[in-house]
């Protein structure tokens, strides 16, 4: 095993964008560009986002959650009549639809 490889230590948000945007397969590099809009909007601003697969809501939940916290935004979903799905990110008030379980 060569153990010659360079490692560079960074904050856990600069390393995730780095693995983004170099192209690589991490997880969250697709939705990147929708964390990056919220963290842009005023408190009464909403994201819908159209043609959506069920895999996508729930890697925007796990995005969104564990970047700026569940109980601050929340994402809902609905199947449409083509069978994709529509997505509104908005903030959560109070403990609006927020489960105990996780």
């Amino acid at each position: 095993m060569n153990a010659d490889f360079q490692m560079e230590v960074k904050d856990k948000d600069e390393a995730e964008r780095e693995l983004g945007a170099g192209g690589g397969r991490g997880r969250t590099s697709r939705y990147e560009p929708v964390a990056q809009k919220w963290s842009e909007l005023g408190d009464d601003e909403s994201i819908v986002l159209s043609d959506l697969e069920k895999n996508d809501i729930q890697n925007l939940r796990n995005l969104l959650y564990r970047r700026f916290g569940k109980e601050n935004v929340i994402v809902r979903s609905a199947k449409q009549d083509d069978d994709s799905f529509k997505a509104v990110i908005r903030a959560r008030e109070g403990d609006e639809y927020l489960r105990e379980d996780g």
